[in-house]
């Protein structure tokens, strides 16, 4: 065991682990509750301590396609993500079996769609199961910290070489403190040797390489060949968890854990962090008497099937607690599973199962003694009534709505004080009025705006918002009412310029009559303040934070109002919070335009965001202002091709006073200032001759 120890999140547990196995290649995005795994990795990076690639992808299925590159590339490589994240990425995440990429990922357990929810469940993970990937569950941060770095050895061990993930419950281990040892540089460097890539990609040191093609005739036998080693990564993962307990004294047991099991007649099975109140619950029960013992499932992925088949027999029966149930087939996810391992085994008594604490519902030792004590009860009699139990609680019921007949948006948020968002749709939804259908991809007016909206909301997947609108103004078009309602969406800087791009320019150039209103705080805040492809130069994130090596963003925003020029929609503007009848004017526009059916409205909106930038809440209005008083965001619309500056400072001001009341500017050099302000300076009168034009070129 280590001499130092620190307490910490699970989350920070996971970015050490990263750390001390000196990991090459961190692909990145946010996503809540995993995002802070990567701010701390940005954190290391950014202050030297651990020297790696950190790339800022635009999307969860980019980033494991970064991921999959650099492990082909032959570097060390991990990466993060969970719910919606990962299902994103599901297309990539196949392929990475078949190259072999030893690629380790954190997954820090969250429901994935249902109901839009941010507590854990097992429901993102069980899609990913039968890819062949190795798949871990921990139950502790110290376990995160230890998995990250045994994974690392299983995983590049060339009898394996397989990609791995390492499940952590959301908020429950992702946010919630305790103390973990931290092992010592030196003995992780002696233990965890550097990657050697057997065929990396490399032409300048091999020749060899792996192949995404083979026919259809080899199909068969190459899966039989992956569950062959899967298989025998078995004896890997015991032999690596007691090479790791002799080196740091910490030892899990390998593909399972036993807890009380020597003389028990009956049996609990569980995975993750609600082992440690079941470990109470069997505890409580054993001081009654009882003989019931504990397994926890530590991988799901290869199936401890072995394991289970030996201890059945001296059971009388198995209680089964699932955080997610498998629709269709009755059970739990890991019910399932040892049902059929111990299908064929004679000597085995009933296997139950209990569903609970899904979309992250509390599971107290109370609810776990009560499933022991019917496992218990099933054990004595051989009898049950249920095989497969729902643990239920009742919820609270909703207060009555009270409705305003004269609002589109009704007084309040759940945003924080100051927040621009709010002055923005409260102006839009004026102009817009009833017959106006909202698509609001994730960000922070998910969380504000739907239980206030007396217009339909919907929430859209973060890279198909432009998809969700076409589809509801096709649908109108085919009833003949595409002229009385407004499509709108209304999505963050993520949701149009990053993630989301893809689909709205597919509805750009396909000329769907929808208005895009994109509201631009220039970060994920609804994360925690990540960078996007629309954060400013220079500016500092939680995953471009400044330090020894790092000075911020290091690069330019995206032009998004000449990316969709780019398009030729008939409408394009820029427009601020701080000057209302130009917005109003604007929108009204954009209603104008697909009313008549022409094509797409793009309106580009400046959002400052007080929390975001680090400036007092009642400076909102004003920020934005100088913003526009600065060049810093020009106002402008391109009308039928036609660029027009509408509002014209006749001098611009110094951009010191825009940038100086910004928290997030605060560690700029003079000379850094003078740079950005040349750049801006240069983007208006790029943007002057553009105007002189009259047209541009390419419309």
């Amino acid at each position: 065991m280590g001499k130092e120890f620190d307490v910490m999140p699970g989350n920070k547990a996971v970015a050490y682990g990263v750390k001390l196995a000196r990991t090459e290649v961190v692909p990145a995005y946010p996503i809540t509750p995993q995002t802070t795994i990567i701010e701390y990795i940005a954190d290391f990076v950014a202050n030297g301590e651990l020297d790696a690639e950190y790339i800022h992808t635009d999307g969860e299925h980019s980033c494991m396609g970064a991921a999959i590159g650099a492990s082909l590339t032959g570097a060390r490589t991990f990466t993060a993500t969970c719910s919606e994240g990962l299902a994103y990425m599901h297309e990539v995440v196949a392929q990475a079996t078949n190259y072999r990429t030893p690629i380790v990922m954190a997954i820090a357990n969250r429901t994935l769609g249902w109901y839009w929810a941010l507590g854990p469940d097992y429901s993102d993970i069980q899609p990913e199961l039968n890819l062949g990937w190795i798949i871990n569950f921990a139950e502790s941060n110290q376990e995160c910290l230890d998995m990250v770095l045994q994974l690392y050895k299983i995983a590049e061990d060339r009898r394996v070489l397989l990609p791995s993930m390492m499940n952590l419950d959301g908020f429950y281990l992702s946010y919630s403190h305790e103390r973990v040892y931290i092992p010592e540089q030196e003995l992780v460097d002696e233990w965890l040797p550097k990657y050697d890539a057997p065929y990396p990609i490399d032409p300048t040191i091999s020749e060899k390489y792996p192949t995404g093609l083979i026919p259809s005739e080899l199909h068969t036998t190459y899966r039989k060949l992956h569950e062959e080693v899967l298989e025998n990564t078995k004896n890997v993962i015991a032999e690596i968890d007691e090479s790791y307990g002799e080196t740091f004294g910490r030892r899990y047991g390998g593909l399972i854990e036993k807890y009380r099991c020597e003389d028990a007649d009956s049996l609990m099975v569980t995975t993750g962090s609600m082992t440690t109140a079941t470990r109470r619950a069997v505890d409580r029960l054993r001081n009654e008497g009882e003989k019931i013992g504990l397994v926890k499932i530590r991988f799901m992925r290869p199936f401890p099937t072995g394991e289970l088949r030996e201890i059945a027999p001296n059971v009388k029966a198995i209680g089964v607690v699932d955080r997610m149930i498998q629709h269709g087939t009755g059970g739990g996810m890991i019910f399932n599973d040892i049902r059929a391992a111990l299908c064929n085994t004679p000597e085995k008594g009933p296997v139950v199962n209990f569903i609970t604490g899904l979309g992250g519902e509390d599971i107290p030792i109370d609810d776990l003694y009560s499933m022991g004590k019917k496992v218990v009860r099933v054990a004595r009699t051989g009898a049950f009534d249920k095989e497969v139990q729902f643990v239920e609680h009742t919820a609270k019921p909703p207060e009555e709505p009270v409705i305003l007949e004269e609002q589109t948006v009704y007084p309040g948020s759940a945003g924080c004080a100051g927040c621009g968002s709010s002055i923005i749709i409260r102006n839009v939804m004026d102009v817009l009025g009833e017959n106006t259908i909202v698509v609001n991809p994730p960000s922070c007016s998910v969380i504000n705006y739907p239980s206030v909206s007396k217009n339909p909301w919907i929430l859209a997947n973060f890279a198909a918002g432009g998809a969700y609108a076409s589809g509801i103004y096709r649908a109108l078009k085919r009833k003949g009412k595409a002229d009385q309602v407004y499509v709108t969406g209304y999505a963050g800087d993520g949701g149009t310029v990053d993630i989301g791009l893809q689909s709205l320019s597919g509805a750009a150039e396909r000329g769907e009559s929808i208005i895009w209103i994109c509201y631009d705080n220039e970060a994920y805040m609804n994360t925690g303040i990540q960078r996007s492809g629309s954060t400013p130069l220079y500016s500092s994130t939680t995953s471009t934070p400044v330090g020894s090596e790092w000075s911020g963003k290091p690069t330019r925003r995206k032009n998004m109002a000449m990316i969709m020029a780019a398009h030729r929609i008939p409408y394009i503007a820029t427009a601020s919070l701080a000057y209302i009848p130009d917005l109003k004017r604007k929108i009204k526009k954009a209603a104008e335009v697909t009313r008549r059916g022409e094509g797409m409205a793009f309106v580009h909106v400046h959002q400052p965001c007080c929390t975001g930038w680090y400036f007092p809440p009642e400076k909102t209005v004003e920020v934005g202002r100088l913003a526009v008083q600065t060049g810093a965001w020009p106002v402008m619309e391109i009308d039928q091709g036609e660029l027009r500056l509408n509002i014209k400072p006749k001098e611009l001001k110094p951009l010191k006073e825009y940038l100086e009341p910004q928290r997030r500017f605060k560690h700029l050099t003079e000379g850094q200032i003078d740079r950005y302000e040349a750049i801006i300076r240069q983007d208006w009168e790029g943007l002057l001759s553009l105007e002189a034009l009259g047209k541009l070129p390419w419309f």
